[in-house]
């Protein structure tokens, strides 16, 4: 009987869980320009994500709802990871563009993006 009960209980409990949000559908981007990017090994760049600037901080969001966090050094333009253990590895990016690559996910950002507002 108890386990009868536990087992009903544990399904209650998941069953609560659930909210309108999880229907599998992929939220809206958060607001801010699109960019370039491929998320996880073997995904071909396409302009899914987007870019978020707060002052030196800048934030790329991704269609699944996972993010970069970059500063950018104001007096080189040079971005680094403010978070997780994964060092960004420059690849170029040619005329107009920085593209990089943080662990599985590549990034291609137009340098006109990541310019310093005007004062």
């Amino acid at each position: 009987m108890s386990l009868r009960i536990s087992s009903l209980s544990a399904l209650a409990l998941l069953a609560g869980c659930s909210g309108a949000g999880d229907s599998g559908d992929i939220p809206p981007p958060p607001p801010g320009r699109e960019v370039d990017c491929a998320i996880g090994a073997g995904a071909a760049l396409s302009p899914v994500c987007s870019l978020e600037q707060a002052g030196n901080d800048v934030i790329i969001h991704h269609p699944d709802g996972g993010f970069r966090r970059l500063a950018r050094d104001p007096a080189t333009g040079t971005l680094t990871p403010r978070d997780g253990a994964d060092p960004l590895v420059s690849e170029g990016g040619g005329e107009g563009a920085v593209a990089f690559a943080i662990g599985a996910d590549r990034y291609s950002i137009p340098l006109r993006l990541l310019a310093p507002a005007p004062k």
